[in-house]
């Protein structure tokens, strides 16, 4: 029997190593990791009963260690400790559990919980296999799941990519991206005033990705580290991406220069 600790700040790692030692003697060891690398090789060889893991670790972050050792050790109880409850997280977690069977049992605190709430969280995912969401963030566990591509994509609109080019970012036609998009805004809840009166002025109003926009920072479905990536990630595309179009013109200027001496 064990616990596992998934936290990169020292002084909050020795807090839980002793109020878990304390209060679970009869689970321990309490193990201890400071990344998430780390995080997924100990969940994997100890099998513990419980993972305590923190989200923004180096290496690896707490929702990707948590995939990682749901798909190998998928009855994994594992606790989301964390400073940053973006919802961004939540709906990666969300949609990591529904594709677990059975789905394991888990927990997700805020860390500036009082520590007898945080134990009655521990206690009930580890002895009870209870679900415990912490009741600040109850609405965010209801809402809407966002899938692979309407995550990405609020990044991409974030960003100022056009359908154009999120289509070909995807590999998608300019229609299906458009429609995947209309999908996004009525799971942000934007499209409120389809079907009504207002329907007609709020579509001259607005600019519906500057709101969407908006509501993905307000939600906490984009935050700045995650954003930064994004960027980077889709400079170092955009780069090989141009150089792609250019070959594909002259391959088309190509062919309707051969196309017009044919003609003639």
């Amino acid at each position: 029997m064990s616990i596992l600790i998934a936290e990169d700040n020292v002084a909050q790692r020795n807090y839980l190593r002793e109020i878990l030692e304390r209060e679970f003697q009869k689970h321990t060891p309490v193990l201890e990791a400071g990344d998430g690398e780390e995080t997924v090789k100990l969940a994997l060889e100890h099998r513990p009963e419980v993972c305590i893991l923190d989200i923004q670790m180096p290496k690896l972050s707490g929702v990707k260690a948590a995939r990682a050792i749901w798909r190998d050790f998928p009855a994994a109880r594992i606790i989301f400790w964390t400073q940053f409850p973006h919802e961004i997280y939540i709906n990666e977690i969300r949609k990591i559990v529904k594709s677990v069977d059975p789905p394991p049992a888990y927990g997700f605190i805020h860390k500036n919980n009082p520590e007898s709430r945080f134990l009655r969280f521990v206690a009930a995912v580890l002895e009870d296999g209870a679900d415990m969401i912490d009741p600040a963030f109850k609405d965010s566990f209801k809402r809407p799941l966002l899938t692979e591509f309407e995550a990405e994509a609020l990044y991409y609109l974030a960003l100022g990519l056009s359908n154009w080019a999120i289509a070909r970012k995807c590999s998608l036609s300019l229609r299906g991206v458009e429609s995947r998009l209309a999908t996004l805004y009525e799971k942000l809840f934007l499209s409120v005033a389809e079907g009504t009166d207002r329907e007609a002025y709020d579509k001259l109003a607005y600019n519906v990705r500057t709101r969407a926009f908006f509501e993905a920072l307000r939600r906490g479905l984009l935050n700045n580290d995650e954003l930064e990536k994004a960027a980077e990630e889709l400079d170092a595309w955009l780069e090989r991406d141009s150089k792609r179009y250019l070959e594909e013109q002259k391959k088309e200027a190509g062919t309707k220069r051969r196309g017009d001496g044919e003609k003639r």
